[in-house]
């Protein structure tokens, strides 16, 4: 058997991977038309989200209430689109339900953020979350993950942006068919300070950027497909294998690992023969000199981990250079449809090799402002504009025209909100 694995040029390679099989619970899913949302890979591809259900506007930045986001993700089968953007303050943790599309792409201004609680998934199915911010913060008593789920499936998250966790900043437990994309995980606060656990079966990390996390960027057991990621500035630990008496399987392509001031350990750590692991076009830049230099890693960086010499056959995945994804990956990772100040900082640190780990977000600047905006008119509430429905042939006196397909399998209003975030 073969697979696709193409690279940043377009040439597509065939790579052999006969004999070395994932776990039957992490196979690739059925494949099925359309994906979230064009360019959505990896194990949690196939989430349809809240396709075909209610258009919930947020209009407020309440913690709860009606119009709120708690209220617009509390109830199942719905597609939350904004009309306002800036801080959501929350008063307690908050829980996703299942059947939800996030489509954080909709808020004008400078986009939305939640900050001092939790967000959790746990025990949620099929979601989609995109173009969203989840900053938990020194709130006293919330020794808890900025992002945590625990028996969640088929979840994908799309240049998402979380950071100051006070345990962890996004972890993945117990879950299956998970993506987690072009996205900034960062600043986990000391004395923890940890990107994250990520122990389940069937989670894709794919390109996204883990900076100033004192170690586990992240912890892995189980069935990781770790494809194109930066981590940068890591304390003790960047990426853990296993560490485990479990079997793990995972393969590793084209990161990139790059020490910064606060750090004393090697890219891999605390691995055992239990872990098992494809790496492939990894690169390593230790000697923090201000310059892109790295050497790619080789098995023995990789300790007593057990080699394999071909990918385990997980889904279909675009493969960078090492040196392509870091470029990538700086350009495009988190909320960056309107990249605020603070994940400009954190690309600037990786970029110049500057920055610390932390223990206060007032030691960086704090939160800073989200500035708000105008939301287009949206006569009908469906999720579309008005004028961008005109521009389709739709009927903006109309809601139940949101909910049309065309060849592609994309509703109406899926089509809009891809739009706003497509080249």
């Amino acid at each position: 058997m073969s697979r696709r694995w193409r690279n940043t040029l377009g040439v597509v390679a065939l790579v052999a991977v006969s004999g070395v099989v994932a776990p039957a619970a992490a196979g690739s899913a059925p494949a099925l038309a359309p994906v979230a949302f064009p360019g959505a890979e990896g194990f949690g591809a196939q989430a349809t989200g809240g396709r075909g259900g209610e258009v919930y506007h947020v209009t407020n930045l309440n913690d709860s209430g009606s119009g709120s986001f708690r209220d617009a993700v509390s109830e199942e089968n719905r597609i939350v689109v904004f009309d306002v953007g800036g801080y959501i303050s929350l008063a307690s943790p908050l829980h996703v339900s299942s059947n939800i599309t996030i489509a954080g792409q909709t808020a004008p201004g400078d986009g939305v953020a939640t900050r001092g609680y939790q967000v959790s998934f746990s025990d949620s199915e099929n979601v989609i979350v995109r173009y969203m911010r989840f900053r938990h913060g020194l709130t006293p008593d919330q020794n808890r993950d900025a992002i945590t789920m625990d028996g969640a499936s088929t979840i994908v998250f799309d240049h998402v942006s979380a950071s100051w966790g006070r345990d962890e900043n996004f972890s993945i437990n117990s879950s299956q068919n998970i993506t987690v994309q072009y996205s900034i995980i960062s600043e986990g606060l000391e004395p923890h300070s940890c990107g994250g656990l990520v122990q389940s079966d069937g989670v894709t990390l794919s390109h996204n950027l883990y900076a100033h996390n004192k170690t586990r960027n992240p912890k892995s057991k189980g069935v990781l497909q770790y494809v194109n990621n930066v981590v940068y500035n890591w304390g003790s630990d960047a990426y853990i294998l296993g560490d485990s008496a479990g079997i793990s399987n995972a393969n590793a392509l084209g990161n990139y690992f790059v020490a910064g001031p606060s750090t004393s350990g090697a890219p891999y750590s605390r691995a055992n023969a239990n872990y098992m692991i494809y790496a492939d076009g990894n690169y390593y830049d230790g000697d923090k000199d201000g310059q892109l230099d790295g050497r790619e890693t080789t098995d023995a960086d990789l300790g007593p981990a057990t080699i394999m010499d071909q990918p385990f056959d997980f889904p279909d995945i675009a493969v960078q250079s090492a040196q392509d994804a870091y470029e990538t990956v700086l350009a495009e990772a988190g909320a960056s449809l309107h990249r605020d100040a603070i994940d400009e900082r954190l690309v600037d640190d990786v970029r110049n090799e500057s920055g610390a780990l932390i223990t206060d977000p007032a030691a960086v600047g704090g939160f800073g402002q989200l500035n708000g905006g105008t939301a287009p008119v949206d006569g009908d509430r469906d999720g579309m504009p008005d004028a961008w429905e005109d521009g389709q042939g739709l009927n903006p006196d109309d809601p139940s025209d949101a909910h049309g397909t065309d060849a592609s399998g994309y509703t109406n209003v899926e089509r809009y909100l891809n739009g706003l975030v497509q080249g």
